[in-house]
């Protein structure tokens, strides 16, 4: 007893001079804390990225189980999967940008088309300009100080350079990193089985007392994560998919490339809708004025419908996060990592929602109880 008493007080104090190093050098453990995360960030890419492949593969899993029952075919489970998984995601990127592309090209064709006028007005004003013919009447090339025009010229081809260095640099970097996260990515869905084993098995080692209670967490949060990722990309593709039939059927330029804004702005809950529709009206503006309002009315109709038919129905209680909530969840992401925060926060906030409801309800029956007992 004395001895884990003295080991209990050991760890304490082992605990608080971590925790005073730490804040007395912040400056050297936040720098060490970001050269680590710089140098796993492809890892952890690979990480999200296993993830969101896996809620395909355990589809195709199933679905390759119930084709091929024999012993010998399921040693191919995975792979196939595996393969069928990353192909259809290239399959749906590639078809979205055939459908995207063209209208895009489209698209800039005719805002230059309608700026050129704007653009030529300006030249013949400047051309026009009392003060300009008076600049170039008075110019005198042998008075001119041209070792300033040299100068600006070095600096603008210096800065060029590096402008164009650091463009190149990024791209390999980001390359780089996506090929490291790719095919870790394929790592982790191959020896998944094995890295849970691993595990489980310095769970009980080390942690055997919180073992249960910490799994529970992690059980939360993987269903909140999960179901949110599946209906959220179930809904977004059904108001992808509307909005492109309804503005096909409407008369509606920019069809294709508006359903796609549309889907991966529903993938952004409460502010996503507002900037999709925002976005479709001014490039529908640029061509017709009254189809632009047409489009407006049209989608505030779709999404009512999806908000009050199509998205409890596909995504339903999955989530269980009021609607309060869900609006904090998107204010405080988008505070902190924007878009991407917006779409992170609000299963995290379920999980956070679930754990302590279940929480206070295992409290209350306890305290419930106790008079009974007495």
């Amino acid at each position: 007893m004395k001895v884990h008493i003295h080991r209990r007080h050991l760890s304490l104090v082992l605990a608080f001079f971590l925790l005073f190093l730490a804040v007395t050098y912040w400056g050297a453990v936040a720098k060490f804390l970001k050269t680590v995360l710089g140098a796993a960030m492809p890892l952890l890419i690979g990480c999200v990225v296993a993830y969101i492949v896996n809620l395909i593969l355990r589809q195709y899993e199933h679905l390759y189980l119930r084709l091929f029952p024999g012993p010998k075919a399921r040693r191919f489970k995975r792979a196939v999967s595996i393969v069928l998984s990353y192909l259809s995601i290239i399959i749906i990127v590639v078809l979205v940008i055939r459908l995207v592309i063209p209208e895009i090209v489209s698209c800039v064709k005719l805002l230059i088309a309608n700026h050129s006028r704007v653009i030529n007005h300006l030249i013949d004003t400047i051309q026009e300009n009392s003060n300009f013919k008076d600049f170039w009447k008075n110019f005198d090339p042998k008075h001119f100080d041209w070792n300033k025009i040299g100068k600006y010229i070095g600096y603008g081809v210096g800065g060029t350079m590096k402008t164009v260095m650091s463009t190149a640099s990024s791209i390999v970097s980001a390359t780089t990193t996506a090929v490291i996260a790719f095919f870790f990515s394929i790592y982790l869905l191959i020896y998944k089985e094995m890295l849970a084993r691993q595990f489980h098995k310095v769970m009980d080692t080390y942690f055997s007392k919180i073992k249960q209670p910490f799994m529970h967490v992690i059980k939360t949060f993987d269903d909140s994560y999960s179901n949110y990722i599946v209906g959220q990309c179930k809904d977004a593709a059904i108001l992808g998919v509307a909005c492109f039939i309804g503005m096909k059927l409407l008369g509606i330029p920019y069809a294709s490339m508006i359903g796609v804004v549309t889907f991966f702005g529903a993938l952004i809950p409460i502010i996503g809708a507002i900037l999709g529709a925002s976005i479709g009206v001014v490039l529908i503006f640029a061509v017709s004025p009254f189809k632009a309002l047409v489009f407006l009315i049209f989608i505030i109709v779709l999404q009512q419908f999806d908000n009050r038919v199509t998205y409890p129905l596909v995504v339903g209680k999955s989530i269980g996060l009021p609607s309060v909530w869900v609006f904090a969840a998107v204010i405080v992401g988008g505070g902190i990592t924007g878009i991407l925060g917006m779409m992170l926060t609000v299963p995290l906030f379920a999980a956070i929602y679930k754990l302590v409801a279940e929480d206070v309800q295992r409290r209350r029956r306890k305290a419930a109880q106790l008079p009974q007992r007495q």
